[in-house]
């Protein structure tokens, strides 16, 4: 009997054992499947949601902005098929089959033959204020109530036209709208009130000259703004590494405020295609820099700069101001993208590629950065991550926002006319 029953205890010992090692085992692949940069599988489908009305060459469907509702909900405007559009997603990742029809928005607010919105904001009441522009050129900013249906209260039956050709949209913390654009080469930009009329207290009867750009615009808490200019359009196709660039400071005027920089103006190596501020007032510029210097053609990556909330450069940050990221292998590499995670961290997106066999080939992109500008190499691979979207694809993100749980949401687009939204895990 004591055999057995010491036989019996045996056993028991190592099927407990078993049991630890597969429990172990799970934890481990779940701690794996967890980790920061990862794509959050519980999100569409593994964690991209795709939409297209059509594909192929020629195929216009474009993702320029995304933003996040108060409710969770992703809202992503740009261009489904030759019309200005908008999908709104579910937290999961699904069509929300109550915006539009379906899910979608497509329209076309002025008189363009074809066109596209190429910047969005919401509102605090959850209504949609979009910029587009179309051909022939020119701008219009309509506002959509959260259902989907253009605000009929806001400018002239929901829309106002612009004396620009729209380049993007930002709100300012009273809720009053600004828009970036140029008209007839000149740089300008717009403030509207939230009825959707030009702000005549703005520049001159609600338009104001820039220095340079338009580029990346961002309101500040005081009401003054910052725009970025020099920097790439988000595009598959980083053929050009552009040089340095600036960023500006205007006054709730409009007028250029001197105090900032060198009369009103900070030079940037990064020229921005991309800006945010720190909850300290630093200036986090992204874009792309040169990363390895051939006479057989350069290579570039992300390139991000921190500037002091006075236009000086933030010498406490990389490398006396600055980082530059390549990534392995993919020398056409750039960001046109940056949020701020709440402890201050910079994660800024974009696209890594090159060619392979004359095909431009471009996944996702993202990386990750300590206060000190050093990577995260606790996000993704070194604090860097990539998302393939096929051997003969050029993917490239356009946008990017946080969710509250900080989990980051990206929207961009494939070559092949196709709208990709991904989620990922923050931690």
């Amino acid at each position: 009997m004591k055999n057995a029953n010491a036989s019996k205890s045996l056993a028991a010992l190592r099927l407990s054992r078993t049991a630890m090692l597969c429990f172990a085992v799970l934890l481990c692949a779940s701690l794996a499947a967890a980790q920061a940069g990862s794509l959050d599988k519980s999100f569409a489908t593994s964690g991209i949601f795709s939409y297209s009305l059509s594909t192929g060459n020629g195929a216009n469907n474009i993702a320029n902005a995304v933003a996040l509702q108060s409710d969770g909900k992703i809202v992503v405007a740009g261009q489904i098929g030759s019309q200005s559009g908008l999908l709104r997603l579910n937290t999961n990742g699904t069509l929300d089959t109550s915006f539009g029809s379906g899910g979608v928005v497509t329209t076309r607010i002025g008189g363009d033959i074809e066109q596209v919105f190429v910047g969005m904001a919401i509102q605090s009441d959850g209504k949609i204020v979009v910029a587009a522009t179309g051909c022939p050129p020119q701008g219009v900013v309509a506002r959509f109530d959260s259902n989907g249906s253009l605000d009929t209260s806001f400018g002239s039956s929901g829309t106002t036209s612009v004396s620009l050709s729209a380049h993007g949209l930002a709100l300012q913390s009273d809720g009053k709208i600004l828009v970036t654009g140029a008209s007839l080469g000149v740089p300008l930009m717009a403030r509207l009130l939230t009825t959707g009329q030009l702000d005549t207290s703005f520049g001159t009867s609600g338009m104001a000259a820039l220095v340079a750009g338009p580029g990346p615009i961002v309101p500040l808490s005081d009401g003054e703004i910052l725009i970025g200019s020099g920097g790439l359009t988000a595009s598959p196709f980083l053929n050009l590494i552009p040089g340095p660039g600036g960023v500006a400071r205007y006054t709730t005027s409009g007028s250029l405020d001197t105090s900032f920089g060198i009369g009103g103006q900070a030079g940037s190596v990064v020229a921005p295609s991309a800006i945010a501020v720190q909850s300290n007032g630093k200036i986090v510029v992204v874009g792309t820099n040169p990363n390895q210097l051939s006479v057989t053609g350069n290579s570039s990556g992300f390139g991000v700069m921190r500037l002091n909330p006075n236009g000086s450069v933030d010498t406490t940050f990389g490398t006396r101001g600055g980082t530059t990221t390549g990534f392995a292998n993919m020398p056409l590499t750039g960001a046109f993208a940056v949020v701020i995670q709440s402890n201050g961290e910079v994660v800024s997106a974009g696209e890594a590629g090159g060619t392979v066999t004359n095909t431009l080939v471009e996944s996702f992109a993202l990386a990750r950065y300590l206060g000190t500008g050093a990577l995260d190499t606790t996000f993704g691979t070194g604090g860097q991550v990539t998302t393939s979207f096929g051997s003969s694809a050029a993917a490239f993100i356009t946008s990017m926002a946080l969710q509250s749980d900080g989990n980051i949401v990206v929207a961009g687009s494939n070559g092949d006319g196709t709208i990709e939204v991904a989620r990922y895990l923050a931690q």
